[in-house]
């Protein structure tokens, strides 16, 4: 009887451990997002402890490089269809769990990398087919149980296909999301 008990005990301490650890894992999250570039389906993978792998697919903002300047356009009228993709490294979750800040829905501040193409628009000299491939910090907070706030800002490169021509350009980012899955 005492061998059934000790090994109940340390089943059930093992099963409390075990769950306290997922609440701290990263989770796998299917979203849609607007923002100021546009709206979007997105995919968080969570690959590492502290990494993600999001992958998007939207409508909205163009981009393109003339002479001296870098146009972001947004035409709500004839929105450009992208593709983006990121590596998210969430570097306070530890912190945030100490201060008991919650982690859920993959939950604080990141260094990120992406690569957004913008598919361009024929009809358009202010969007053209484009590669903005930037480094920024940013933020993601949950709001409630399915929305979540995310905002960057960094730098990046914007590559031109049209116009051949490559700029640095200030970036930055602000959508809200809505957790589908």
């Amino acid at each position: 009887m005492k061998k059934t008990i000790v090994l109940v005990f340390i089943l059930t301490s093992f099963t409390i451990y075990s769950q306290k650890q997922s609440e701290n894992q990263l989770e796998y999250l299917g979203k849609i997002n607007l923002g100021l570039h546009g709206l979007e389906f997105s995919y968080e993978y969570a690959f590492a402890k502290n990494f993600i792998w999001e992958n998007n697919i939207g409508i909205g903002m163009g981009m393109s490089n003339y002479y001296r300047k870098t146009y972001y356009t947004f035409d709500i009228d004839r929105p450009t269809p992208f593709f983006k993709s990121e590596i998210k490294y969430i570097y306070n979750r530890k912190k945030r769990g100490l201060k008991g800040k919650p982690l859920i829905n993959n939950s604080g501040a990141y260094i990120g990398l992406q690569a957004k193409y913008s598919f361009g628009s024929s009809k358009s000299l202010e969007k053209n087919k484009a590669l903005l491939t930037e480094i920024h910090l940013g933020s993601q907070k949950n709001i409630g149980k399915r929305f979540l706030f995310n905002y960057h800002f960094g730098l990046g490169l914007l590559s031109d296909f049209d116009t051949k021509i490559e700029r640095l350009s200030p970036t930055a980012g602000i959508r809200l999301g809505y957790i589908l899955f």
